[in-house]
């Protein structure tokens, strides 16, 4: 039986920004009476996250978009998942500018697992994207990086007010959001196999430090006894590419430029990425 006001956040971040919004959550939703933790899914086993579901009176699902679709491996825990009938459901997603529907589909997702969605939300933060082929703005100003973190998280104490209160809030769960989303959700499906192949390693200045297979969330890539390698089924995380700490990761052969200074590094100071892969059984 569920134990009243309790709360497990799941969440797969690449770089750091879904991470901040799941903590800033369950901070906020601590303050508000719940006992609340944020759960990375990267390290967590099928018997524990089923308990902490059981247990908990509200679960809450975060993750980054990518084309208006979810990461591969949020996708493959979602499916795995049991059934939980009725289970109160919180869905968000982190992105740069829009993705439409991007909450609204994994709510799809769970909501064939039983699950009552009840609030689903988009959290705008600073564009990770980094790689050089792609010049797409983003920053790692402090400044800047902390005026994007107060913005979400006021909108984070919006929704934290409407589960308080037990009043229902789903943002962009409509047709026009669904019809945005499938704008860069079909073709970025169509292809999405050929980018899985798009990172490489410029072994003339990788210093074997063993960073990036440390970090890469489905083991794309690998040390081979005499280099890293890739196995070409990347999840487009940019994860090794935005922390590599001589920016030996590649992108389409082509390597990180300096003269846009340091990839995207997360969404605070001297940000650690190993949190990112680690997470604990415990409640």
């Amino acid at each position: 039986m569920a134990t009243a006001r309790k709360a497990a956040v799941f969440y797969f971040s690449g770089t750091g920004n879904t991470w901040w919004v799941a903590e800033e959550l369950c901070r906020q939703l601590n303050e508000k009476g719940f006992n609340s933790r944020a759960y990375s899914i990267e390290n967590i086993s099928a018997v524990n996250i089923a308990s902490l579901i059981e247990e908990s009176s509200l679960v809450g699902f975060g993750y980054p978009i990518y084309g208006s679709d979810l990461p591969q491996l949020m996708k493959e825990f979602i499916d795995d998942l049991p059934q939980f009938p009725g289970k109160d459901a919180l869905v968000f997603c982190t992105q740069w500018l829009w993705s439409g529907d991007g909450a609204y589909l994994g709510a799809s997702m769970l909501k064939e697992k039983g699950f009552a969605v009840k609030w689903g939300e988009h959290f705008l933060m600073p564009n990770n994207v980094s790689v050089s082929v792609i010049r797409l703005p983003y920053t790692n100003n402090p400044d800047k990086l902390f005026q994007a973190r107060q913005r979400t998280a006021r909108k984070i104490n919006r929704i934290v007010t409407h589960i308080i209160a037990g009043k229902p809030y789903r943002h962009g769960f409509n047709c026009l959001a669904y019809l945005l989303g499938c704008m860069q959700r079909v073709p970025y499906r169509r292809y999405y196999h050929r980018f899985q192949n798009d990172i490489g390693i410029n072994k003339e200045i990788c210093i074997d430090c063993g960073e990036c297979v440390r970090l890469c969330p489905v083991g794309n890539l690998y040390y081979s006894g005499v280099e890293v390698k890739t196995k070409g089924n990347c999840m487009l995380c940019l994860r090794c590419y935005n922390f590599c700490p001589v920016a030996a990761v590649t992108h389409m052969k082509r390597p990180h430029r300096p003269e846009r200074g340091k990839p995207y590094r997360g969404p605070i100071e001297n940000f650690n990425p190993a949190v990112l892969i680690s997470s604990t059984d415990e409640f």
